[in-house]
């Protein structure tokens, strides 16, 4: 895997960034509700000016997640996709049942190889559809 262009350290995540996407490791124990969605969608806006990018959550720690926050999430027009990425079956769990909540495209993957694959298909559907 390439090296991520830059590391933030932000107190509720840590989070790579790399050309079409971010890796997000959330902490232990942590909430992401309102306010840190809108840290995350104001942090990724600001990378990504102008080009599509996927933001994919590496589900190493535990943490809670307010599901609505994904309804607005479309709004953020350069987001490509969210995925998932985890071995544990109750963060598994938990993000199918956050899946019912995203307007935009949302994947479950085991293992962070797929998740790439994943990255290249959707950033190019809405490239494609930018191009429209």
């Amino acid at each position: 895997m390439a090296k991520p262009i830059k590391i933030l350290e932000l107190e509720f995540t840590v989070l790579e960034f790399y050309d079409n996407y971010v890796i997000s490791q959330p902490r232990e124990g942590v909430l992401l509700a309102g306010t840190q969605i809108a840290d995350l969608v104001e942090v990724c806006s600001d990378f990504y000016t102008g080009k599509n990018f996927v933001y994919l959550s590496c589900r190493v720690n535990d943490y809670n997640v307010n599901p609505t926050i994904y309804i607005n999430l479309d709004e953020v027009k350069n987001l490509a996709g969210i995925g998932v990425v985890s071995k544990k079956t109750s963060s598994l769990n938990m993000a199918n049942f956050e899946k019912r909540f995203s307007k935009v495209p949302y994947e479950i993957f085991l293992d962070l190889d797929k998740a790439l694959m994943w990255v290249q298909e959707v950033t190019e559907e809405k490239n494609k559809k930018a191009d429209l």
